[in-house]
């Protein structure tokens, strides 16, 4: 693994050199070209009142700031060129500003209008550079840092699993999957600021691993993604972004932070986060650390009658036996800023353990169980190499561990049932560029390695490393109403296997042994899109992309018992040894409108995707071992479907919110839909919202109905699933405390503590859906 770093580091130093050389004459001869500038401005409301406590993004340098009593802000040493701002602060509109500086300081006079609707004013995720929403070809969703704090859930998939578009494999409380137009796994990438995060996200119960607090915002683009980020992702990409270091514009050193305390009912959950900072004018540094821990589940009482593939069946509810977990995650940030560009160095800790609850009738005392361990170190830096030419290298390591149990015992006694030792370095070089005004783009060049250990006896899947390289570029042209973007993507990728031993004899002697073996991919990807903008309230975007995704070593390879699933799986290589697998490769075609006019705001997205080669387990109707039996099985399949979202603000503290979506699943080579389907649903929503209540702030009250409608549309071998609707409420405020926004929010879900089972639970055959949960979130920020 050395050498491949050892040679991906040899071409970044290769290409970095290049492009000095070719810049250097520009920059020689234009020796102010890195100078910097002050820049400066006011954020008032429409009666020229200035607005404390507005959040102010630099985006494509990662700076962030806070206007002061007065509606001030200032950013110290901003290079020249061009630059997208955007400001924030709840109760009203969000707004971006493209500013292009020369030189000169700049004081800006920014304007914000109160309103309760909540759009997306840029997309930082469906290109390599921040662009205004405006003018992004994708269809796009994003959850700002106060909806999280709202909204924020057990685990990812199950805090944005009322997004339209997005769905969640859940496994309980604790495991949660996103799914995106009905595509999930390796179909779906999680980017976790700027990396792209490496879960074993083949196995069903294998959710993304990453802290959900101290988070920015987190972003949501529906379709491929491939040009972008390389392999993977043909559903789409979840884009967490943490809250980025802040700096200090004066000459004494800004202290910040804050403390988050919280819990469900649902399963006696409690958790705590406490984040600390502190940044000088060219160097900041910030930790933060959390911990969760839940009991196990509690369901709806009586008894409630499902679909399985014997018949009808009573399952009764209550407390879910065995379905507690707790997880410890932790990290530290330091950044350097300056006349050169910024610098950013990481570390993250994620380390979960979880309980998965069985079907009682099959072993009332069954108590598998998981522990899961994530590091992460990364660098990222924007580099100034002229007014128009920025480099940005962005280069990570994971480290993540996976072991799986049969029971509490083995545990104790460190007896695995899986073992799983992942390692992967990733790496990519950035070259941003700006021809013009109107066009700009990137070219840059990937590499990724990963070494996988299997290290119990009975394997899973085999020992193996594998590299890809990949190369690619993208353009955008910004023309009066219309604007262009379209680039292409080469990426190879050799797997190489080790010989694994995947069982032996009770004298030791190997009984199944995969032999050394390689085997090469290669894919080319790329994307078209359009925006026309006949008016400044309305843009029409369409967008076709050719995603792609190699198969995974599980699906190639596995052979054996999925504690984790309660399978007995077998691969496209294990069931043919002859066979030839292909990639995943992907046609996606969006077409979509974006309208925001005064109290009014509407997004409709229209889609189909083709899947080349889809990779999809297929249940044989055989047992072994009492398991029921999986083969790994490709195909072509297709997607297709809507989404929209609808706001509405009547009068001033009032807003009527309306989302959902639809999507439909065919395997062409069956003419049966595909398993895990995720059924149509609505969500409607009224809230009530009041800038000023005494000395509270933005104080709320919200009332919502989720229907999903029935699942009929099901896969031969799997059970249809009833529909069902779900009331949940919240109320809050924020409170103007130590310098910043504190906030209480308290939540209930479900309700009426209804019975329902949802399609795409893991539990779906055996347990229901939770029951009514009481949530309280109190966050505690303090900035001086």
């Amino acid at each position: 693994m050395r050498k491949q770093i050892s040679k991906f580091m040899l071409m970044f130093l290769v290409v970095f050199s290049l492009l000095i050389i070719s810049d250097c004459r520009n920059t020689l001869a234009q020796t102010s070209i890195l100078s910097v500038n002050n820049l400066n401005g006011i954020v008032t409301d429409k009666n020229n009142k200035p607005l404390e406590f507005v959040s102010v993004f630099v985006n494509d340098l990662g700076l962030t700031s806070a206007t002061d009593s007065k509606g001030r802000f200032s950013f110290n040493g901003i290079s020249n060129g061009s630059h997208i701002l955007t400001f924030k602060l709840s109760g009203y509109a969000s707004r971006s500003l493209d500013v292009n500086l020369t030189g000169n300081d700049t004081l800006y006079s920014i304007l914000l209008e109160e309103s309760l609707i909540e759009i997306p004013v840029i997309d930082v995720t469906g290109s390599f550079n921040a662009s205004e929403i405006s003018e992004s070809t994708f269809s796009i969703t994003e959850l700002t840092s106060r909806t999280i704090t709202k909204s924020r859930s057990q685990n990812l998939a199950e805090t944005i699993q009322n997004i339209p578009g997005i769905s969640n494999v859940s496994t309980g409380t604790g495991i949660g999957k996103p799914v995106i137009r009905g595509l999930t796994s390796q179909s779906v990438l999680v980017i976790h600021d700027g990396v792209k995060q490496e879960s074993q996200s083949w196995g069903d119960e294998h959710g993304p691993e990453l802290s959900l607090f101290d988070l920015d915002r987190i972003e949501i683009l529906r379709g491929p993604a491939s040009l972008v980020y390389g392999a993977d992702g043909i559903g789409g990409v979840i884009n967490v972004i943490s809250k980025p270091l802040e700096f200090s514009n004066i000459k004494r050193p800004v202290y910040y932070g804050g403390f988050t305390l919280g819990g469900f009912s649902v399963d006696k959950q409690y958790f705590t986060n406490g984040t600390l900072g502190f940044g000088t004018k060219n160097f900041g540094l910030k930790g933060h650390f959390g911990y969760r821990k839940s009991g196990n589940t509690i369901t709806p009482d009586g008894t409630f009658t499902i679909n399985t593939p014997e018949g009808k069946k009573e399952i009764q509810g209550g407390e879910l036996f065995n379905s507690a977990s707790k997880e410890l995650e932790g990290g530290v940030n330091l950044g350097i800023n300056g006349n050169f560009g910024m610098m950013n160095l990481g570390f993250e800790l994620f380390d979960r353990e979880l309980q998965i609850h069985e079907d009682p009738l099959e072993d009332s005392e069954a108590t598998p169980n998981q522990k899961v361990q994530t590091k992460q170190f990364s660098l990222e830096s924007n580099i100034n190499l002229s007014a128009k030419l920025k480099l940005e290298p962005v280069l990570s390591y994971q480290l993540q561990t996976r072991k799986e149990f049969e029971s509490i015992e083995d545990k104790s006694a460190v007896n695995e049932a899986l073992h799983l030792d992942l390692k992967t370095f990733d790496g990519a070089l950035k070259l941003h560029h700006e021809f013009s005004s109107k066009m700009s783009g990137t070219f840059g060049v990937s590499f990724n390695r990963q070494d996988n250990k299997t290290l119990v006896e009975e394997k899973l899947i085999p020992n193996y490393y594998a590299n890809t390289t990949g190369v690619f570029l993208m353009e955008k042209l910004d023309l009066s109403k219309i604007t262009f973007s379209a680039g292409a993507r080469f990426d190879n990728k050799k797997l190489n296997i080790e010989e694994t031993v995947f069982e032996m004899d009770s004298t030791g002697n190997p009984l199944r042994t995969l032999t050394p073996q390689s085997i090469t991919f290669e894919a080319v990807s790329g994307s078209f899109g359009i925006v026309y903008t006949p008016s400044e309230y309305l843009n029409i975007f369409a967008n076709i992309g050719r995603g792609w995704r190699p198969p995974s070593e599980f699906e190639l390879f596995v052979d054996g018992v999925h504690e984790g699933t309660g399978r007995y799986e077998r691969g496209i290589k294990t069931l043919n040894t002859l066979a030839e697998p292909k990639p995943e490769a992907s046609i996606n075609s969006d077409l979509g409108i974006r309208l925001n006019y005064k109290q009014l705001s509407i997004q409709i997205s229209a889609y189909r995707n083709m899947v080349d080669n889809f990779i999809y387990p297929s249940i044989t109707g055989d047992t072994i071992d009492g398991l029921p039996v999986f083969n790994i099985k490709q195909s072509m399949s297709t997607f297709y479907g809507y989404e929209y979202s609808v706001q509405y603000q009547p009068v001033k503290w009032i807003v009527l919110m309306a989302g959902g979506d639809y999507v439909n699943t065919l395997n062409n080579a069956t003419g049966n839909p595909l398993p895990f389907t995720p059924p149509m649903k609505n969500i409607f929503e009224l809230k009530v919202q009041r800038q000023n209540l005494g000395s509270l702030l933005n104080a709320y009250f919200k009332l919502s109905a989720k229907i999903v409608s029935a699942q009929d549309n099901v896969d031969i071998l799997e059970t249809r699933t009833a529909g069902y609707t779900l009331l949940n409420a919240g109320i809050g405020f924020d409170l103007c405390l130590a310098g910043s926004i504190a906030s209480l929010d308290l939540s209930i879900d479900n309700l009426a503590d209804t019975k329902y089972v949802d399609h795409l639970s893991r539990y779906k055959g055996y347990a229901m859906n939770p029951g009514r949960s009481f949530n309280l979130q109190l966050n505690l920020p303090f900035r001086f």
